[in-house]
């Protein structure tokens, strides 16, 4: 029995050790900038003794090795385990949708790791960076005041003042062309509304103008039905007068057509 279970303790420090064996090698891989090395080796780490390094190594090594969306679902497994470094997830998600230049998707990595950590600088800055590519120049501005205020002593400082200002300009020209666009859209939509009351006062003319028109077609009718029934009533009368014109002439009012009371007595 207490072979058996020296042998167990053996097999586990070996198999812990073999575990172990896997993510140092990976390590070293990553630390020796060998990404090709070192992705498999810390793949199969994570199939084994999980280390929470394993996460953010690989999705550099990812990143390094030009497999952008692996390295967003490495960061996106991570976030789900406990004892990872989740901001620094966050920020390498982040660098990934950059290079795949998916800017909007790198901001919201970027926003949820200064969510984790509010005072860690270089997600303000990639988001600045980000959002500058997105032309979201205000809130670009916001970040990179906020950036310097966090790194005050940056190398990058006199670079990112210069750009700060440049974005001041570009806001005022941006703010001017949307006045002039807004001032154009109100203008057209004056038109538009001039356009349609006028073809609406055609349309009100042409409706009244038809109207008088069915009117007069209405009366010309009337009058042309009175006329007709005046000629023929005119026609009528004129064909009874005759009638009865004829009629007197075919009566007598004299003795020729009467018999005499003289014949009947020579008769006798």
């Amino acid at each position: 029995m207490k072979k058996l279970i020296s042998m167990m303790v053996i097999f586990l420090i070996s198999f812990a050790s073999v575990f172990a064996d896997s993510f140092d090698e990976g390590e070293k891989f990553y630390l020796n900038n060998d990404p090709v090395q070192a992705i498999p080796l810390l793949k199969k780490s994570l199939s084994e003794v999980r280390n929470p390094l394993a996460y953010v190594y690989l999705s550099i090594c990812y990143y390094q090795n030009g497999e952008f969306q692996n390295s967003i679902d490495i960061c996106n497994t991570g976030m789900k385990v406990s004892g990872t470094d989740k901001k620094v997830l966050c920020v390498n998600a982040g660098n990934s949708a950059f290079a795949m230049e998916d800017y909007n998707l790198a901001e919201q990595w970027y926003s949820k790791a200064m969510t984790a950590d509010p005072e860690f600088a270089e997600p303000v800055l990639n988001r600045a960076n980000a959002r500058l590519n997105r032309k979201v120049y205000k809130s670009a501005r916001e970040d990179y005041i906020r950036y310097l205020e966090l790194s005050p002593q940056d190398v990058q400082r006199t670079q990112i003042e210069i750009l700060i200002k440049l974005l001041d300009e570009q806001i005022v020209q941006d703010e001017y062309e949307e006045q002039m666009r807004l001032a154009e859209e109100q203008r057209i939509r004056e038109e538009e509304e001039r356009i349609r009351q006028e073809e609406e006062r055609l349309a009100a003319l042409k409706a009244e103008q038809e109207r008088i028109e069915a009117e007069q077609r209405a009366e010309a009718e009337r009058i042309a039905l009175e006329e007709k029934a005046r000629r023929e009533k005119e026609l009528l009368d004129q064909i009874a007068s005759q009638l009865q014109n004829g009629d007197v002439e075919n009566m007598t009012a004299g003795a020729e057509g009467t018999m005499d009371y003289g014949y009947e007595t020579e008769l006798e």
